[in-house]
């Protein structure tokens, strides 16, 4: 069995989707589960719309467009499950007013925002259900956040791994047993109460990781629109090389320090259950791109990673004591606390900088 992953970048319009049904169908009869994120820039786009909700603006613009998008998409690519297609667009339209039509506090932000970005997978995977029905793939569709179970942080979610291993095997082992294709989302779960959350941004990547390790998948293969883990962004540095292989240590490292190419805690689960990952290019389906699993050498090539839109903050202790482990272990909780991180971290007697 293996789980096949697809990210925003690769399913952005007809030819995409059409695309990815085809990568599916060569999968196929294998067990395969497929986790989708949002068509294209959904969820910048929802982002947006939250934020001038949040601000006291008209989001009845940004709304349409997001609406058209999709309208335009199911125009084009679909046929017999046309008309289902867009009753299901005009019921995610409807359950997304009503929940931008709620009262927004300081307490349900975060409850709010998660509810409104999860809508972009949700619709996402809908449609590409209709589109393998048509191209008859045996395919289940489920919602992720009947099975991924989290804690109540909305945004950036601890996953709840002993309920979660339960719920994803009691349904999503027999309709692999019977040979279909199960389709869920990534990103999103939901805690105790059933409310929406979300697992951080990116978290796509991380939700293909959860399910590999608890099917005990083959693989896990995450297909990107670029030919695989480079050792800088090529849209900002000249000369750049593609890793063939890499060891779990340094992707985990790498995607720690700001690497976008994976999620940062897509990693550990399948280094645990010693599941390789594949980063594939989606648009050169037939190339390898890049092997990561346990036991590969460590790289010696440099890697660059630039970090945008950082803040700097100094801390400073005025009664002559030091900054001591307990001092820092408050630091920390209210880093926590406030969901933010620090990515660089310098400490002298009585200064902290990060």
């Amino acid at each position: 069995m293996k789980v096949f992953k697809f990210g925003g970048g690769c399913i952005q319009n007809v030819e995409s989707v059409q695309k990815l049904a085809q990568i599916i169908k060569s999968g196929h009869p294998d067990p395969l589960v497929v986790v989708v994120s949002a068509m294209g820039k959904t969820t910048r786009g929802l982002e947006g719309v939250f934020q001038q909700k949040v601000a006291g603006q008209s989001y009845a613009a940004g709304l349409q467009r997001l609406y058209q998008f999709h309208q335009d998409i199911i125009d084009h690519f679909l046929d017999t499950s046309g008309q289902e297609a867009y009753q299901a667009l005009a019921l995610w339209r409807k359950q997304l007013e009503a929940t931008l039509a709620l009262p927004v506090t300081d307490a349900s932000l975060d409850m709010l925002y998660s509810r409104v970005v999860a809508e972009g997978d949700l619709l996402a995977s809908k449609l590409i259900h209709y589109h393998l029905q048509e191209q008859h793939v045996v395919c289940a569709w489920l919602d992720a956040r009947d099975y991924i179970k989290t804690n109540n942080r909305f945004c950036n979610a601890q996953v709840e791994w002993t309920v979660t291993q339960r719920l994803i095997k009691k349904d999503f082992l027999p309709l692999l047993g019977r040979g279909q294709v199960v389709l869920t989302q990534g990103f999103i779960g939901s805690n105790e109460a059933g409310e929406t959350t979300t697992l951080g941004k990116e978290g796509s990547d991380f939700t293909g990781a959860i399910l590999a390790a608890v099917l005990g998948a083959q693989s896990l293969t995450i297909w990107k629109d670029v030919p695989g883990v480079m050792s800088a962004d090529p849209k900002l540095f000249k000369k750049v090389t593609k890793f063939e292989q890499l060891s779990y240590q340094t992707m985990e490292d790498m995607s720690f320090h700001g690497a976008k190419v994976v999620h940062p805690k897509t990693i550990q689960p399948l280094a645990l259950h010693d599941i390789p990952l594949y980063i594939r290019p989606f648009h050169s389906p037939h190339e390898t791109g890049t092997a990561i699993a346990n036991g590969l050498a460590q790289v010696t090539h440099p890697i660059y990673i630039l970090q945008e839109d950082q803040g700097l903050l100094q801390l400073s202790l005025d009664d002559l004591t030091f900054f001591d482990e307990e001092r820092m272990k408050e630091v920390f909780h209210q880093l926590l606390q406030q969901n933010l991180s620090a990515n660089v971290l310098e400490r002298s007697a009585r200064k902290l900088y990060y």
